[in-house]
């Protein structure tokens, strides 16, 4: 296993070549917004405004993009690097047009979705 850690900016960052986006898979150019789409160790690079969610329980309170209600601590919803937080409704409006990453988080609240119908 690499000692090697993923380095990651804190802001989006612009493009300095072509690429395609792991998001919408159409092209970005030099110039344009991008921000990291992570593929378990494999860093690629999607359209600022294509969003990568990862559904989670947030470390921290925020704010829901969409609607602004509150989000504690522990809540769960759905999370995207450099775009921010989205409440479980809110960010399953986003679907179909998003990429969702899979968590250990997200696959029990799926769990929890068949279990109960």
């Amino acid at each position: 296993m690499s000692n090697v850690r993923r380095l990651l900016s804190d802001q989006p960052i612009y493009s300095r070549y072509q690429g395609l986006c792991n998001v919408c898979k159409h092209s970005y150019y030099p110039g344009e917004l991008i921000s990291p789409f992570l593929n378990w160790d494999n860093n690629y690079w999607r359209h600022y405004a294509c969003l990568q969610l990862f559904f989670l329980r947030f470390k921290y309170s925020g704010t829901c993009n969409d609607c602004e209600v509150s989000l504690e601590h522990n809540s769960e919803g759905y999370w995207s690097k450099h775009n921010g937080v989205w409440c479980v409704p809110c960010g399953e409006k986003l679907f179909p047009k998003v990429s969702v990453a899979s968590s250990r988080d997200q696959e029990a609240y799926i769990d929890e979705i068949r279990r109960t119908g």
